[in-house]
């Protein structure tokens, strides 16, 4: 698979940012999502990528929306034209654990809006736990196969087939296939941050 991002370093690095605004300790937030101070500090040294879930977690707990681990929000600052063209090559990327990549299709962090492109390597998936958050989600499959558990049901989506629920619907993803899945994800209305379902 080739490189789409910056990846932990870039995660770890924001991790930081946010978490110090805040004036959060490590072991404080560790405290507040339910993980070990070391896991984080590794987190924000590089040193792993966080699930999925875990990132939902840090997005709540920070009280942010799981957009602006891809950057720093004065980046999308100024941007006032009527067309934002975000080129393939120059997508804010993150690469979370198990392999699972989003590269964001707006031009910076869109309070209430998330529209990305996520890829999904055979056997990843969204984390342990499943996930509920404000918000419609709304999913087109490009490529592969990808299958969604959504409340009790399970949904298993081919190239062109989509699937939207909405909010606090507890879902999971994963890719049960030979082959890397992509698909476009929108979620409308998903200011608070994402949480796991318990």
């Amino acid at each position: 698979m080739a490189d789409r991002g910056a990846g932990g370093a870039q995660i770890g690095q924001r991790l930081r940012e946010l978490r110090s605004a805040r004036e959060l300790s490590l072991r404080q937030l560790a405290k507040l999502i339910g993980a070990s101070p070391s896991l984080l500090s590794q987190v924000e040294n590089g040193k792993v990528t966080p699930s999925v879930d875990t990132l939902y977690e840090l997005a709540r707990a920070l009280g942010t929306p799981v957009a602006s681990f891809f950057g720093d929000q004065a980046d999308a600052e100024g941007v006032a034209a009527p067309a934002a063209v975000i080129r393939a090559a120059d997508r804010q990327r993150i690469v979370l654990e198990t392999g699972v990549t989003w590269e964001n299709l707006l031009p910076g962090d869109d309070s209430g809006l998330r529209f990305m492109e996520i890829h999904y390597p055979p056997g990843a998936h969204s984390g342990e736990h499943y996930l509920r958050h404000p918000g419609r989600d709304l999913f087109v499959v490009l490529e592969g196969e990808l299958t969604f558990s959504v409340g009790f049901a399970q949904h298993r989506l081919a190239p062109g087939d989509s699937i939207s629920f909405g909010d606090f619907q507890p879902h999971h993803v994963r890719n049960d296939g030979p082959n890397e899945a992509r698909a476009i994800v929108c979620v409308i209305g998903d200011d608070e941050g994402h949480r796991p379902a318990r």
